[in-house]
């Protein structure tokens, strides 16, 4: 069968003169395939050509027997078009009429004739070749078809009579057409006696009306089916069979149900000991189940152990690293109060208290620098210009490398806000830029480089963000560089490559715990010999920036007029007196309590309060629950927790500005009891 009928030329002969030629023309320009024959016999025959034009003449001048034969061998499906030119003055003789008869499906056009039926004529006899091409196409798929189905089923014949189950099929009413060989060995009786209702014979005659109604609805509805039924075997014994049916046709066409029976006898007369079976298993496996459990505890007992004394091992790392910077602190603040207690230069004196408030703020540096470790800081992140950050600390920077290296910034051009911390910052560039001091000789260079980064793909490493927009801070230094083994460990807790009593090894840890619970991320790029590149990975703010420099005391002494009763609650007298002092400076009125029992016996009583101010860790009630306790009894109370230490999870519930973060200054705490009082801050805590 040609794939494309329609391409079939029309073969014209017309053997007379220029006829032929003029004739395909004509065609050509209605725009149908034709071509020119010589012959009844053409080169590659009739089969593929799409009808015939031929001048009555050309059956004088030629041998039309090759057509006649072809003609009386073509397929049932075919049935050749041909158009007979003829003069008009033609009679029709007997030999005339025979050769029409043997011809067939001919159409006669009578000369002179206008182009168009030509053209008209000849469309009509393509047209009706392409039909007859459809149905041969129609005709061998059917062919097709019903060979693949004869095929399928005696393949399905032959696998159903091998089968070990009995096997059936039935036509569209319901009537069993097909019993496979099992019948017969089952049974004692030949398979052909199970057709039509014949296999309802040997169904048990209790169970015999509802099987049949089961396999008429199965049968009615055109859907699969499930039943058990009794039935007597050759031998007069009685067994179960469990039955599924399920339709069976083609393209959609429901032509019956196919079905198979097996044997269940065993199963139903061995039921009692299947399940007591089944219960000692189960007893069985919920033993192994409880001995897997107490394995599984005992080794997470074991692991936390030994997570345990890591932690441990870790501290005794971490007190030998920053014991020492520790001491120093308590140093400056222990010999200058001696200086204050003896009194003095004023001058000296105001010298001394100012060195030991910057040896405080270190050591509450320090203490920042654990909890960004741990990651249990409660970061405050707002919208930051990072470029106007960088530019502010350029003279802190090469303070810390010092003058024998040079310091560059390549700050990026329409940098994104970044959604930081901006306390924090300043302290993890700084981090970094130490880490490359302390990698580089005399004359090495530092660059601190900006830029917006998209990114798209799938994280390499735990430690890199996930894909997103971010503003990316790198410090790239042209020291040493690290080996891929110290690279593998150089994020674990107090790893350093630097000799001991010259840093804790909580130095790109901190990095990284800052940059995580900030929601970004860390990658370094570094080749010995070429130095390193630190990439930390900050989240774009989607909200205007804010002042990275922006003072705290400025904005917090402007709460000096607004006044009201603060109650502050305390267990430590020292921490809850000097409290009380700053705030009694700042003008305004203050309430002390010890304890959280304490506080709510005030709080019980008619007394005014403005503000509550809570420390988090206190014995016994601890600041989170007095919290919730005070908001019940006064709906409306402004309430702040202090802490220097918390579990993340336990204030995890906390907006930023409602805590309080020990050691705090005199503006810090003027600024947030102004906030707390003008905006009702923390009155649902």
């Amino acid at each position: 069968m040609r794939p494309d009928p329609v391409q079939d030329p029309l073969l014209v002969f017309c053997p007379i003169g220029r006829d032929g030629r003029v004739g395909v023309e004509l065609l050509r320009k209605g725009g149908l395939p034709a071509r020119v024959i010589d012959s009844f016999d053409p080169p590659g025959g009739y089969t593929d050509t799409g009808g015939l034009l031929v001048a009555e003449e050309a059956f004088e001048r030629a041998d039309p027997e090759p057509l006649f034969a072809w003609l009386k061998s073509q397929p049932p499906w075919s049935d050749y078009p041909i158009i007979l030119l003829r003069n008009r003055d033609s009679g029709v003789t007997p030999q005339v009429e025979a050769r029409f008869n043997r011809l067939g499906n001919v159409t006669i056009l009578e000369r002179p004739l206008h182009p168009t039926s030509l053209v008209s004529a000849a469309s009509a006899a393509l047209r009706a070749r392409l039909r007859q091409r459809e149905a041969e196409a129609y005709l061998l798929e059917r062919l097709r078809a019903s060979e693949a189905l004869r095929e399928t089923e005696g393949r399905f014949r032959n696998l159903a009579d091998s089968a070990p189950a009995l096997i059936w099929m039935s036509d569209a009413d319901g009537q069993v057409i097909y019993a496979n060989r099992r019948h017969a060995d089952v049974f004692g009786r030949p398979a052909d006696t199970f057709t039509g209702a014949g296999w309802l014979s040997v169904v048990f005659d209790d169970d015999r009306e509802a099987v049949q109604a089961a396999w008429r609805e199965a049968c009615v509805a055109r859907e699969s089916a499930s039943f058990e039924y009794r039935v007597l075997d050759r031998d007069g014994q009685l067994r179960w069979l469990h039955c599924e049916a399920a339709p069976r046709g083609s393209d959609g066409t429901y032509i019956g149900h196919v079905a198979s029976a097996t044997d269940v006898t065993d199963v139903k007369l061995s039921a009692e000991q299947l399940e007591r079976r089944v219960e000692e298993r189960t007893a069985e496996l919920a033993a192994a189940n409880r001995q897997l459990l107490a394995e599984i505890a005992e080794r997470e007992k074991m692991e936390a152990t030994l997570l345990k004394m890591q932690r441990l091992e870790a501290v005794g790392q971490l007190t030998a690293g920053i014991a020492h910077d520790f001491n120093n602190l308590l140093q400056v603040i222990v010999g200058g109060l001696s200086m204050v207690e003896k009194g003095g230069d004023p001058a000296r004196v105001q010298s001394r208290i100012q060195m030991m408030r910057q040896a405080a703020q270190r050591g509450a540096t320090l203490t920042k620098q654990l909890l960004a470790f741990s990651r249990r800081q409660k970061l405050a992140p707002q919208a930051v210009n990072l470029n106007e950050a960088l530019e502010g600390m350029q003279g802190l920077l090469q303070g810390a490398i010092g003058g024998s290296m040079a310091l560059e910034l390549k700050l990026g051009t329409a940098l994104w806000p970044a959604l930081v911390d901006p306390t924090q910052i300043e302290m993890i560039v700084l981090n970094l830029a130490i880490n490359a001091r302390d990698a580089m000789d005399v004359g090495g260079r530092l660059t601190v480089l900006t830029r917006n980064v998209t990114i798209s793909g799938a994280r390499a490493r735990p430690e890199e963000p996930e894909p997103g927009d971010y503003v990316m801070v790198a410090v790239s230094d042209t020291g040493s560089g690290m080996p891929p083994e110290v690279l593998e460990r150089v994020f674990e807790p107090f790893f350093t490559t630097k000799g001991v009593g010259k840093g804790s090894g909580l130095g790109l840890s901190q990095v990284l715990g800052f940059a995580k619970q900030s929601g970004g991320g860390v990658s370094i790029e570094t080749e010995p010999g070429k130095g390193t590149t630190v990439k930390v990975f900050l989240p774009r703010a989607k909200g205007l920036q804010q002042d990275a420099s922006a003072s705290l005391l400025a904005d917090g002494l402007r709460a000096t007029g607004k006044g009201g009763t603060v109650m502050i609650v305390d267990d430590d007298e020292l921490v809850r007196e000097t409290t009380a002092h700053m705030l009694e400076q700042l003008g305004y009125r203050v309430v002390q309590a010890g304890s959280g029992g304490a506080a709510l016996e005030i709080l019980d009583s008619r007394r005014k309060l403005d503000l509550l101010i809570v420390d988090f860790a206190m014995p016994g009630m601890n600041g989170v629950e007095l919290a919730k306790l005070a908001a019940a009894k006064r709906p409306q109370l402004p309430i702040l927790m202090a802490t220097g230490f918390a579990d993340h999870s336990a204030i995890q519930h906390l907006a930023a500005e409602q805590v309080l973060t020990k050691p705090f200054s005199e503006a810090e705490l003027a600024q947030r009891v102004r906030r707390a009082l003008e905006d009702g801050v923390g009155a649902t805590a």
